[in-house]
């Protein structure tokens, strides 16, 4: 069912309040290898987590955090991270996070999603780094 989007990120971390509700959480990584997916967000241990399970990840854009290496059949890599290469990094990590779309993407609709600088609110600042940028990718995307 290409049209659904799922999250692996195997804990319940605080940051996972902020994804969109469309996101369908996954608790087993066979789950998530089982089906091909519109948007599939994946944290540090959830890419761990799949590589270690025999099966290829089918979606059609795969957000993930920096350096994380997976066997995928996909249409756009949405690499997140603090470093300038990343397709969404931080830019401002003061009081006011300000996220940075670093390239042009492909929203699910179709639509692009343009290079910018979005603000973001400032309740965001009490998450971790990647826990914003997974959060925000997917709510950019979907």
């Amino acid at each position: 069912m290409v049209d659904d989007s799922c999250y692996f990120c195997c804990k319940h971390l605080l940051w996972e309040e902020q994804l969109p509700r469309e996101l369908r959480r996954m608790e087993k990584a066979d789950q998530v290898l089982a089906f091909e997916w519109g948007l599939c967000v994946l944290n540090r241990e959830g890419v761990s987590r799949l590589r270690r399970t025999k099966g290829i990840l089918r979606c059609r854009t795969l957000l993930l955090p920096e350096d994380c290496r997976l066997f995928v059949q996909t249409e756009q890599v949405v690499s997140y991270g603090l470093s300038g290469k990343n397709s969404l990094t931080l830019s401002s990590m003061g009081e006011r996070l300000m996220l940075c779309v670093q390239r042009e993407l492909t929203h699910l609709s179709g639509a692009v999603v343009e290079r910018q600088e979005l603000a973001l609110p400032e309740n965001w600042s009490r998450y971790p780094a990647e826990g914003v940028l997974a959060a925000m990718g997917a709510k950019l995307l979907l």
